[in-house]
């Protein structure tokens, strides 16, 4: 599989392709050499003729080889993916959808195959989500450019596939909207709501109890919430973006590092046909039980007692 790696490092791999072709050391000039014949100008062309050529060999062409080597045509199509900030995007569609967040890639990796869904950086992070959230973002989950990818932003099958969600997740974007009119008529919009309201209402998020812990003092912060991971959404977005609604949790964000904290479901709701009490109610009951079990107070946690 080929491993994604980032718009700095393709640039430095361009700058050591071009440093090696001009080496007096034979092999690996010829290593180079070998490279360029990826490109349409030089692939026809014999070893020892690109080797004669290498004075002509300029930067440009140089991005060019790396962007084929990581799977794109061109360069600009690998630049437009590596600068997509998933970041940017999510700041624009709330926290109230499902997503599974991992610290390593390998972790995201696995949950993908695992359990499906659409596999995206964030910062240092990674993220898994429904197509809900695909949607959400502007593109439809649907198009067959998904399939050719494997749903895994970084390490796609086909970066020419990844190149073509790339240009609708730009189109899509709130700065792209703002200055293009809405073509979509209002029964198609109104449509699609009453669909994602009824797929909403036939499988509702999870209620539960989370926690969030920092691996470095061991406090945590426990809650509950109708929509126990989207709440876990909802806190990490806030931290990775230094709102300071839970001031002790950002300080101490801000001291250790994302890497050094954990969001966990602790436990979750389990619905009922024949309620006998109101899910709100039990769900208080079973967040009482875990603030007792873990008493996240004082120095040991976040929360405050009797708050």
């Amino acid at each position: 599989m080929r491993t994604v790696v980032s718009l700095h490092e393709c640039k430095v791999r361009a700058s050591l392709l071009l440093k090696e072709l001009a080496s007096t050391d034979a092999s690996r000039a010829a290593r180079a050499a070998e490279r360029l014949r990826v490109l349409p100008g030089f692939a026809g062309l014999p070893l020892g003729e690109v080797l004669a050529r290498k004075d002509s060999v300029q930067r440009k062409h140089a991005l060019a080889v790396i962007a084929r080597e990581q799977g794109h045509a061109t360069w600009v199509d690998l630049k437009q993916v590596r600068e997509l900030d998933f970041e940017h995007l999510l700041a624009h569609v709330g926290g109230a959808h499902l997503n599974r967040w991992f610290s390593s890639y390998a972790e995201a990796a696995d949950s993908l195959r695992a359990l499906g869904g659409f596999l995206f950086p964030f910062r240092e992070q990674f993220f898994v989500c429904e197509a809900s959230l695909v949607e959400a973002l502007g593109v439809d989950p649907a198009d067959a450019d998904w399939s050719c990818t494997g749903r895994d932003w970084m390490a796609p099958r086909d970066g020419a596939a990844q190149a073509r969600l790339a240009q609708r997740f730009v189109r899509h974007s709130p700065s792209h909207a703002s200055t293009s009119p809405d073509t979509r008529s209002p029964m198609s919009a109104d449509s699609r709501r009453s669909e994602l309201k009824r797929s909403y209402r036939e499988a509702p998020p999870p209620m539960g109890v989370y926690a969030v812990r920092c691996l470095a003092n061991g406090k945590v912060l426990v809650g509950a919430s109708a929509n126990v991971q989207g709440m876990l959404n909802r806190i990490r977005f806030e931290l990775s973006t230094g709102m300071d609604r839970l001031p002790t949790l950002l300080e101490d964000w801000k001291r250790y590092g994302a890497e050094r904290f954990t969001f966990e479901v602790l436990d979750v709701l389990k619905p009922s046909d024949e309620p006998v009490v109101a899910p709100e109610e039990e769900l208080k009951v079973l967040e009482a039980l875990w603030l007792d079990r873990l008493k996240p107070y004082g120095d040991a946690g976040y929360n405050v007692q009797g708050g």
